[in-house]
C-alpha cells in the first residue's frame, strides 16, 4: 500500500506541475517569437496571475468539498490552459491561456498538499519528488522538440510551432492525473471519512459545564456549574490564528521563491544575445534544465535528511540572486560555470519547499483539525513570492538590465 500510494502521489505531482514548467521553460521562446523579449517577465506573471485567487478559494471555501471533485475541477482548468496556449494566435492571447495553466497548477498544489495530511508525513516526499520530475520532464520535452526544429534567429516561426507541439503532447497526460487519484492512491482506512470533506474544526461541546447522563440530561448528583459562554470561533479568527502559527515558514517560502525566480529569469540575459538560440540545447533551455534538476534532487531528499533551519536556505538563495543580477549587467561569469550555479539555485529552492511542508505535516504544534488550513495559508505565500519576484525581475529587465 505504501509503495502504491508513493507512486500515485508522485504521478499527481508530476502531471500537476508539468504544464506550468513547460511555460517556464518556454518563456524566453514565447516572448521572443512574438517580438516581446523584454516582456518575458509577463510570461512568468501570467503563470501566477490567478494563483492567489484559486488558492484562497480552496483554503477559504472548499476544504469540505470532496477531493475527487476538486481534482476534476483542476483537470478542466488544465485542459483549457493546454489547448489555449497551443493554439494562441498572439502574445496577449497566449498570456490569457497561460493564466489558466498557472491557475491549475496552483489549485492542484494546494489540494494535494491538504490531501497529504491523510498520509504519513514523509509521503510529502512522493508529491514533491513528482513536482521536481515535472520540471525535468518539461524541460526535456521542450529541448527535444527544440533540437528537432533547430535553433537560431531565422527559426522564430518554427520555435513558435515548437510551443504548440509541446503543449499538445502534454495534454494526454491529464488522463494519468485522474488515473493516479481515482485508481492508484488508497487513503488509509482510518482517514477515509476525512477524504470526503467530513472533517471539521467545530467540536460539538456543550455550552455549559457539568457532566451529562447518557440521555443528555444534567446529572443532578452534582451541583450545577454555570461557566461563561465562549462564542464560537469565526472563520476569520480561525484563519488569523492559523496564520500566526505558520507565518515564519510562510515568510521563508515567500522570499526563497522571490529570490530563485529572479535568478532563474536572469538566465535569459546572463550572456550576450548572440549566444542564445545556438546549439542543442540552446543556453536558456539548458540552464532551465539545470535548475529543474536541482529542484528534483532536493525535493526528493526529505526521507534522507530534514532541515529545520529553513531560514538559512533563504539567506543563501538571496546571495544567489544578487550574483545572477550583477552578472546579467556585467557578464563576468564564464559560461561553463552557469550550469553548476543554476543547479545550486534549484537545490536551495527545492529543499526549502519540501522541508517546510514536511514540518507542516509532521510538527505537532499544528493542530490536526487545522493542519490543512495551515498548509493552504503557507502555500499562498509561494505565489506571493513568485509574483514579487516577477515584478522585481520585470522592473530590472526594463531598466538596469535592458538590452543594449
Amino acid at each position: 500500500m505504501c509503495h502504491r500510494n508513493w507512486i500515485g502521489l508522485f504521478l499527481l505531482g508530476t502531471i500537476n506541475n508539468l504544464p506550468y514548467v513547460i511555460v517556464t521553460s518556454a518563456a524566453n521562446t514565447i516572448a521572443d517569437s512574438f517580438g516581446k523579449k523584454n516582456l518575458i517577465g509577463l510570461v512568468f506573471g501570467a503563470n501566477v496571475a490567478l494563483s492567489v485567487v484559486v488558492k484562497t478559494i480552496n483554503g477559504a471555501f472548499m476544504l469540505k468539498v470532496p477531493y475527487g471533485i476538486r481534482y476534476v475541477i483542476n483537470t478542466v482548468l488544465m485542459l483549457i490552459g493546454l489547448f489555449g496556449v497551443a493554439f494562441a494566435p498572439s502574445f496577449w492571447f497566449s498570456l490569457v491561456c497561460i493564466v489558466f495553466v498557472g491557475a491549475s497548477s496552483a489549485f492542484g498544489e494546494n489540494v494535494a498538499l491538504g490531501f497529504l495530511r491523510l498520509f504519513p508525513s514523509k509521503m510529502v516526499n512522493a508529491w514533491s519528488s513528482g513536482t521536481g520530475m515535472a520540471g525535468v520532464l518539461g524541460c526535456v520535452i521542450y529541448i527535444t522538440f527544440g533540437c528537432a526544429v533547430g535553433a537560431g534567429g531565422q527559426n522564430t516561426e518554427k520555435l513558435r510551432h515548437l510551443t504548440q507541439y509541446a503543449f499538445l503532447l502534454t495534454s494526454p497526460a491529464v488522463a494519468v492525473y485522474l488515473f493516479a487519484y481515482f485508481l492508484v492512491i488508497r487513503v488509509p482506512a482510518e482517514k477515509r471519512n476525512e477524504e470526503y470533506g467530513s472533517h471539521s474544526n467545530e467540536e460539538q461541546e456543550p455550552i455549559l459545564g457539568g457532566s451529562h447522563s447518557v440521555q443528555g440530561k444534567p446529572d443532578t448528583a452534582d451541583p450545577p456549574m454555570v461557566l461563561p459562554i465562549t462564542p464560537p470561533e469565526t472563520k476569520l479568527r480561525r484563519i488569523w490564528r492559523c496564520f500566526k502559527l505558520v507565518r515564519w515558514l510562510s515568510v521563508n517560502l515567500c522570499v526563497v521563491y522571490l529570490f530563485e525566480y529572479v535568478a532563474q529569469g536572469c538566465a535569459a540575459k546572463v550572456r550576450p544575445k548572440d549566444e542564445y538560440h545556438i546549439g542543442c540545447p540552446e543556453l536558456y533551455a539548458g540552464l532551465s534544465l539545470c535548475y529543474q534538476a536541482g529542484v528534483f534532487v532536493s525535493r526528493s531528499s526529505v526521507q534522507l535528511v530534514q532541515i529545520k533551519r529553513v531560514d538559512i536556505l533563504s539567506v543563501l538563495q538571496f546571495f544567489n540572486m544578487v550574483l545572477w543580477v550583477i552578472d546579467v549587467h556585467y557578464k563576468f561569469l564564464p559560461v561553463w560555470s552557469l550550469p553548476a550555479l543554476m543547479i545550486y539555485v534549484g537545490l536551495l529552492g527545492g529543499a526549502s519547499y519540501v522541508n517546510i511542508f514536511y514540518w507542516l505535516l509532521n510538527d505537532p504544534k499544528y493542530p490536526d483539525q487545522d493542519r490543512e488550513l495551515c498548509i493552504n495559508i503557507a502555500a499562498i505565500f509561494i505565489t506571493v513570492g513568485i509574483i514579487s519576484g516577477t515584478v522585481f525581475e520585470t522592473l530590472l529587465f526594463s531598466t538596469w538590465l535592458k538590452d543594449d
